[in-house]
């Protein structure tokens, strides 16, 4: 679907609702909107109840088909409160523009619906214009900035501000002001190839995202493949008063930069995935397995699978995935029948099996249906026998895992993976067409990053110069980021939020749900019914 037009006449809403399997009639403002928390009944078929239950839960699809049934009831509140939840649902999923059509048509006015739906349809206009920048480029006419400049709400006027001027700059500006960015890598030793790619990731988003907006980004590269250079590295960034630094890679070396920095305001983007060494100025870049635990979690829990175990490493990476699987899986209303660890140097890991199974358990009787196993791609052939010995075959237990399974010798027919599901780090193609055009070899999964990495600096350096506000406070704006492979959002302690693919494995590795590109926008919980009163936002 066309994204760059603007789609504001009922006609439009009309022809998308009919395609969804329904007629919409007229909505009235009034009526009150059913939050999450506290909702209203419906006196048709289906229930704002559940719809709001399956929205609250982050079940889009069922809260999708849940308001569908609702917005043709005679009720009126209850259609005019279905809209609104249906917006809200379809916008979960990355479906911005439709949802902005299931809003055109209804009223603006002072009632609690009437100034939710106009707030919704200001921050809607927003996302799409977000992403028409992101994907169109800059000095193109954003017909939905136009959009929100005409609503009678226009809420958060500081990311329009932010989109009016990155959309009015264009390429070619002669460069005002300069960012400049201090990058740790290993370059050298036995990470030097890893390091490498990430940096020359980092130089094909110059080449793509730089200069755009009258800012130039300046890289000051340092070499650091250990804690003592790393730490020489660090101190010699501070000197040159670099605004920012990129890495470094490992969770050692994090410390390290950040004692070096201590007390000087520059953020620091470190590429390790241990969350343990984030927070007071450190933020992730990298891809967290907490993260990749929860969206494997719902992965399975919304294909059906609800009796969840978890099989992990004894290592921190291993305890990380295993307490975030653990934790959706329950908030999924899924059952966790087991939890185990195995020693990650070990060969033989059937205690920790057995542990799961239980010691009379057969392939008919084993008490989950899905397993994670966050373990190294390396280990997963031998570790898959082991699991098929005690009765785990991929016909009866779905195996989910975690981004260090994007290893293409899990595609091989012995591996034994083939079914298996995994959240990962998305792939771009145009990314890696430039990158190997540019560089005469693929790209490193982490590449990505450091291409990505680029779009936001670029866009911290505009919006430095424009407002003079601090990095810090721009890295961390609540919209998040737009990223090719999947949105970023820096959070205050340090983690960070991102968009992930669901991928299967099969000949090769098949794309089940793909990222979104923008961090949807919050779910409002806090509208609750008041009695004769009427509604009004309660904490």
């Amino acid at each position: 679907m066309n994204r760059s037009i603007a789609l504001s006449s009922t006609l439009m809403a009309t022809t998308f609702l009919v395609s969804l399997g329904f007629t919409p009639l007229s909505v009235h403002a009034q009526a009150p909107i059913a939050g999450p928390s506290q909702p209203v009944m419906a006196s048709g078929t289906g229930s704002l109840d559940a719809a709001a239950q399956a929205l609250s839960e982050r079940r889009w699809l069922t809260a999708v088909e849940q308001y569908k049934a609702l917005v043709n009831t005679n009720d009126n509140v209850v259609r005019g409160q279905a809209r609104y939840g249906l917006a809200l649902a379809l916008s979960q999923m990355g479906e911005d523009e439709e949802a902005y059509k299931v809003l055109d048509g209804t009223l603006r006015d002072e009632t609690p619906l009437g100034r939710a739906v106009g707030d919704l349809r200001g921050r809607l206009a927003l996302q799409l214009a977000e992403r028409f920048l992101a994907e169109k480029g800059y000095g193109v006419p954003n017909p939905w900035l136009n959009s929100y400049e005409r609503l009678t709400d226009q809420p958060d006027r500081a990311r329009y501000e932010r989109l009016r001027a990155a959309s009015d700059s264009y390429q070619g500006q002669t460069a005002s002001s300069v960012l400049r960015v201090g990058v740790i890598l290993p370059l050298s030793g036995e990470l030097g190839t890893v390091g490498n790619s990430i940096l020359h990731g980092l130089q094909v988003g110059l080449q793509e995202f730089d200069g755009r907006r009258g800012t130039r980004l300046e890289l000051i590269v340092q070499d650091a493949s250990d804690n003592a250079t790393t730490a020489t590295a660090a101190k010699a960034l501070r000197d040159q008063n670099v605004d920012i630094v990129v890495g470094p890679l490992l969770a050692n070396g994090v410390g390290e930069a950040a004692a070096a920095f201590d007390g000087a305001n520059v953020p620091i983007l470190a590429l390790s995935n241990d969350k343990s060494v984030m927070g007071n100025g450190v933020y992730a870049l990298n891809y967290l397995p907490s993260a990749q635990a929860r969206l494997a979690a719902r992965a399975a829990v919304r294909q059906g699978y609800r009796q969840l175990a978890v099989l992990a490493p004894s290592n921190d990476y291993g305890t990380e995935a295993l307490e975030a699987f653990a934790d959706e899986a329950r908030r999924e209303g899924a059952t966790v029948t087991g939890t185990a660890f195995f020693d990650p140097n070990a060969t033989d890991i059937g205690a920790s099996i057995r542990q799961l199974t239980g010691a009379n358990a057969t392939s008919s009787t084993l008490p989950f249906n899905a397993l994670l196993v966050p373990a190294p791609a390396s280990k997963m052939p031998l570790i898959k026998a082991q699991l098929s010995y005690y009765g785990i075959q991929n016909d009866n237990v779905m195996l989910l895992g975690t981004g260090i399974w994007q290893n293409n010798d899990l595609l091989r027919s012995n591996s034994g993976m083939r079914g298996a599901v995994f959240a990962a780090a998305p792939k771009v193609a145009r990314f890696e067409q430039s990158y190997k055009a540019t560089f005469g070899e693929d790209a490193a999964p982490l590449a990505l990053t450091g291409y990505d990495t680029a779009r936001i600096l670029a866009d911290i350096a505009a919006e430095k110069q424009r407002t003079g506000k601090p990095v810090k406070e721009l890295l961390t704006r609540p919209e998040g980021y737009y990223g090719s492979g999947g949105y970023f959002r820096f959070t205050d302690k340090g983690l960070t939020e991102r968009g992930l693919d669901v991928v299967k494995i099969s000949t090769q590795f098949e794309v089940m749900k793909p990222a979104l590109t923008l961090a949807p926008l919050t779910v409002p919980t806090e509208l609750r019914p008041d009695g004769a009163a009427g509604w009004r936002w309660q904490r």
